[in-house]
């Protein structure tokens, strides 16, 4: 991702994390409406996300819980002002998966893509912090008014929540360092949930970020056909479509 140098008034930030940030220089990463995310360069590389209060508490819990399985970055602090939430992490050594060295090599890529996400799917859930997924997203999408009463029935029917999910599982969200995984970031959405949620959003980010849906293939490949069923990624697949 190309990074432009800005200014940053570190005066704005709670105490906790200014600590931290002080001397350093300052760099955007954004790559959502939803929050600001500056790279940190001074004695450490850290990211610093800013977001509205109470949107990135979450991200930091989930953070916590996949950080302690050597999953993704180490969180160093989090802060809310009357406004803002502010969460700070040391930043993972690589590039996220959209790298152009990355996308050239597109079945390398994709095979890698499926094995982290069944690496993450292997995780213990009880101590996630974040339970019943699936019925959370719903939720989010007014109950079922968006996408539907009769879908809403058949997810709520067919939906397992056995594993941890990212809840935004594409290219942008995984670190790899020469094609070694480093960690998953962005983990704001995740969860106990349905893997088939997880498995469209690893189809339909190879194929918008190739211009291509040759790849999808060799990431369920990778993944591991054996616990994929062909009903659920359907469901979750329309659900995630009328939810978009």
């Amino acid at each position: 991702m190309k990074r432009v140098k800005v200014t940053f008034d570190t005066g704005s930030v709670p105490p906790v994390i200014r600590q931290y940030i002080e001397h350093a220089a300052f760099y955007d990463s954004s790559c959502s409406e939803q929050a600001r995310t500056l790279l940190a360069e001074g004695a450490d590389r850290l990211f610093l996300k800013m977001g509205m209060r109470g949107r990135l508490e979450r991200e930091y819990r989930m953070t916590q819980f996949l950080h302690r399985h050597s999953l993704a970055p180490r969180p160093i602090a989090y802060a809310s002002d009357a406004d803002r939430d502010y969460f700070l992490t040391e930043a993972a050594p690589g590039e996220d998966g959209t790298f152009g060295a990355y996308l050239e090599q597109p079945v390398k890529l994709a095979g890698i893509f499926g094995e982290a996400l069944r690496m993450l799917h292997s995780l213990p859930t009880e101590e996630c912090p974040y339970p019943g997924r699936t019925s959370e997203m719903i939720k989010e999408q007014g109950g079922g008014r968006k996408i539907g009463a009769g879908l809403v029935r058949s997810l709520t029917e067919l939906a397992v929540d056995d594993v941890v999910i990212h809840g935004d599982y594409c290219l942008p969200n995984i670190i790899l360092d020469n094609f070694a995984f480093q960690a998953f970031v962005d983990t704001g959405d995740g969860g106990v949930g349905d893997r088939h949620y997880d498995l469209y959003w690893g189809i339909w980010t190879l194929a918008y970020n190739l211009k291509t849906d040759r790849y999808g293939e060799c990431f369920l490949d990778a993944y591991g056909r054996s616990d994929i069923d062909s009903e659920r990624l359907l469901y979750f697949t329309r659900f995630a479509e009328l939810a978009d």
